[in-house]
């Protein structure tokens, strides 16, 4: 478990110039991101927010905090963001505290990163960049179901404003993210489908891309349902095949924690919310915990480590159809589905355009 359990944000003026001025710079060395472009009417509207305000982007790929904070230095704004606690491990989590990212530990109330959260909006009128969705989804053109938690905070953060005697004002602003490829994305498509093929044994080329891209999918669906168990069901298209997949998963995952998966729940809220009742499970240690106690916490998170890997393995799925190129052939959603097969198979998205 992490020590410390929260971690506030730091402001560090050198470092905030720096990433600032060459931002451009870091955009394309660590996001592959080579420009950023508002349209105009949202540069009046954010340059418009002159105090406190919560902005909510959505959250298609772990690059979007790079995108919000070259926004901000093209607005002239500056923003703390919210994290994951893990975010903040290691030395490119402390540079990113530095420069005012806080964290939170998902799936448990944590009270201090809600209470700074906060201080941040009431206190401070600071402008605060918090996902919405929860989870990184690597789809471009949709959207998960949000999270509650946001606006609950927008909420508790006008009452202490109340309290405070202040101006009960406090803009939630939704952000809309969209990568665009700026030159033909074809050899990177091609790359990325012989690498697939080759690494599943599959004849190479021989057909266009879209219908290369369904038969790894399928290969790669085939291999996931014999895993699982599943025996094949001709009646079900790949969408089929793929939440029947996924909800296998889930199930395995809940059954070995003693949980239940809710099957009224969309498929991005039973993953949230498988996620956080098995980080309850686990639980957090005490302060000073007994030898005994500690025993017993590190027996549920060794039973629980592989359980959030598979978890953390569904993400990579939890916003994938069937249909998802066939409805807009673009570059952009070819990317997406290979950077997701990539993950699955090769262990990490290796194409770049």
């Amino acid at each position: 478990m992490w020590k410390p359990m929260f971690v506030p944000p730091r402001h560090n003026p050198g470092l905030h110039w720096f990433a600032r001025t060459f931002v451009s710079s870091l955009g394309r060395l660590f996001g592959n991101v080579h420009s950023v472009k508002l349209e105009p009417q949202c540069v009046d509207r954010l340059r418009s927010l002159n105090g406190r305000a919560i902005l909510c982007p959505n959250h298609p790929t772990e690059t979007d905090p790079i995108t919000v904070f070259w926004m901000g230095r093209d607005v002239g704004h500056c923003y703390n963001f919210l994290a994951t606690r893990e975010t903040l491990d290691g030395p490119r989590g402390k540079l990113l505290n530095q420069i005012g990212v806080y964290s939170v530990i998902r799936g448990y109330p944590d009270r201090e990163s809600l209470r700074y959260s906060r201080k941040l909006l009431a206190e401070l009128d600071r402008k605060v960049v918090i996902f919405p969705e929860g989870l990184v989804y690597e789809h471009n053109h949709r959207l998960l179901e949000f999270q509650s938690g946001v606006a609950q905070l927008g909420f508790w953060a006008l009452e202490d404003l109340e309290k405070q005697g202040k101006d009960l004002r406090l803009p939630l602003v939704p952000l809309a993210i969209q990568y665009r490829c700026l030159r033909s994305a074809k050899p990177a498509i091609e790359a990325g489908l012989r690498a697939l093929e080759s690494r599943l044994e599959m004849p190479t080329g021989g057909a266009s891309h879209y219908d290369r891209l369904t038969r790894i999918g399928e290969t790669v669906v085939g291999k996931v349902e014999r895993a699982e168990g599943l025996k094949p069901d001709d009646s079900l298209d790949l969408g089929g095949r793929i939440q029947r997949a996924r909800r296998a998963v889930l199930e395995r995952v809940a059954e070995k924690a003693g949980l239940k998966v809710d099957g009224r729940l969309a498929p991005g809220d039973q993953l949230h919310t498988l996620t956080n009742e098995l980080k309850r499970w686990v639980g957090l240690p005490d302060e000073e915990p007994s030898d005994y106690d500690e025993r017993l916490f590190r027996q549920r998170a060794e039973i629980a480590r592989p359980l959030f890997a598979e978890l953390v393995r569904l993400h990579n799925t939890v916003a994938v159809t069937g249909n998802y190129v066939a409805q807009d052939p673009t570059d952009e959603r070819f990317l997406e589905v290979i950077g997701r097969l990539e993950r699955e198979v090769l262990g990490k998205v290796q194409h770049r355009v």
